[in-house]
């Protein structure tokens, strides 16, 4: 998804993705049959859990507090029940966390 780009970066099997992102996106998951993945992209993101797209969290939680920021989680009114399913800690503190949607189970 990119309001500016016409084309697509030159990452292997990117798609760029205008218009309606959320039946975009259920669209290619049934024409790929590998992982789509989302890396630093809140907007969409917020796109793709608002539309119930999301089949896994992975989520990287740092041992620093930061007094402001993005929220990944920004809508209030809305309720994510969540089931954990993998957790590892790095050796530098790291949370590694693999969160399933609750309904997925």
């Amino acid at each position: 998804m990119s309001r500016t780009l016409s084309e697509p970066l030159s990452w292997a099997n990117s798609t760029l993705i205008k218009g309606d992102v959320a039946s975009r996106l259920r669209q290619l998951k049934l024409e790929v049959d590998k992982d789509i993945l989302v890396i630093g992209s809140g907007d969409l993101a917020q796109t793709l859990m608002a539309n119930d797209i999301v089949d896994e969290y992975r989520l990287m939680v740092y041992p620093v507090v930061l007094g402001e920021g993005k929220r990944l989680f920004r809508d209030a009114d809305a309720t994510k029940r969540l089931l954990l399913t993998e957790s590892k800690p790095t050796s530098t503190g790291v949370l590694l966390l693999t969160y399933v949607p609750a309904y997925a189970t």
